[in-house]
């Protein structure tokens, strides 16, 4: 009696199963991290242009001597996304002792991520602009 040995058709078709499943999970882990790396860029790519923006305010700051009060809204494009944004600089209601020499600047960039808004917003201070006193001659 010689018996022949293999895999059954029910072995096999058990394997496939398993094996299936274990690259069904594998796929969809993958397709997560992708999902999750897009999302992490369009924040970095968000909070580069945030910092461009405060830059350039930075600047205008120093040229005008301080800043006034404004809003302001426009949209940015970078790596073929579109970004809102949304600026303001207000007065600073308190403490007193800052208020006289600080104004607030909030901006807040919004932009679509497979139908949903998303957001990111920074703020800071900046030097208030101050008109210069004439100096009393003596």
């Amino acid at each position: 009696m010689n018996r022949l040995k293999g895999f059954t058709l029910i072995e096999v078709m058990i394997s496939v199963l398993i094996l299936g499943t274990g690259l069904a999970v594998v796929a969809n882990s993958y397709l997560s991290a992708v999902r999750g790396i897009n999302s992490a860029q369009n924040n970095i790519q968000a909070t580069l242009l945030a910092k461009e923006k405060f830059d350039e305010l930075e600047l205008s700051s120093l040229m005008k001597k301080g800043l006034t009060a404004f809003s302001a809204n426009d949209t940015l494009k970078s790596s073929g996304k579109t970004y809102k944004y949304d600026l303001s600089i207000t007065e600073i209601a308190e403490p007193e002792y800052i208020s006289e020499y600080l104004v607030k600047t909030c901006l807040t960039l919004s932009w679509q991520e497979k139908n949903v808004t998303k957001n990111a917003t920074l703020s800071t201070y900046f030097p208030k602009y101050k008109e210069e006193k004439a100096s009393k001659s003596l």
